[in-house]
């Protein structure tokens, strides 16, 4: 399966700064995503999506990853996630991985178990096209405030689509680890400490 970053937003919730940038012990938030997709075996080529809000991302990444064939830069309007998405479905002719460019905790085995769950039902029901991975909101919220809800749970920033646009049918993955997104300061600060301790309380 192909991945694709998204990494082209305005960063408003951050005071507009170019979020893919930011670092966290001397690494750029952008980092800890790629390189559990370079780790993952179930991840083939990774397309990483810039805009004009992220030229400085677009630069850093042809910079550090220019020895790696299999990274790839697309660049979109930045007018929002959907419309960017949408700009990106061009690349693909199967079902992809899409990771926000925010999460400080992503690892190899994760992205292994979502990309199989999703091979897994869709043996089971071919009309299956899309997958969300999610959270408990019980676990989620007790460290940092989360912005969007679905019947208790809470959305990381890992899907899996298919090359189409419109309606997709839709699966839910649950999973029992936090995924901190980081979309505020407080979730920076939080992001930080985790980090640093590799574990919360």
């Amino acid at each position: 399966m192909d991945a694709l970053i998204m990494a082209g937003g305005r960063g408003s919730r951050m005071g507009y700064v170019e979020k893919p940038l930011i670092k966290i012990k001397d690494k750029p938030l952008i980092s800890y995503v790629i390189q559990p997709l370079l780790e993952s075996d179930k991840i083939n080529k990774i397309y990483i999506a810039t805009s004009p809000n992220t030229k400085n991302t677009k630069k850093f990444i042809i910079s550090n990853y220019k020895d790696y064939k299999n990274i790839k830069v697309i660049e979109t309007s930045g007018n929002g996630y959907i419309e960017d998405l949408n700009e990106c479905i061009k690349y693909f002719s199967k079902p992809f991985l899409v990771v926000s460019s925010d999460l400080v905790n992503l690892s190899s085995k994760i992205i292994n178990s979502i990309v199989d769950y999703f091979y897994s039902i869709k043996s089971k029901n071919p009309e299956i096209e899309s997958l969300t991975v999610m959270i408990p909101k019980n676990k989620y919220i007790k460290h940092v405030n989360a912005t969007i809800e679905f019947n208790g749970l809470i959305p990381v920033g890992i899907n899996i689509v298919s090359p189409k646009s419109g309606y997709q049918k839709e699966e839910i993955m649950v999973i029992d680890e936090l995924i901190i997104n980081v979309n505020t300061p407080d979730d920076l600060k939080f992001a930080e400490n985790f980090l640093k301790n590799k574990k919360y309380k």
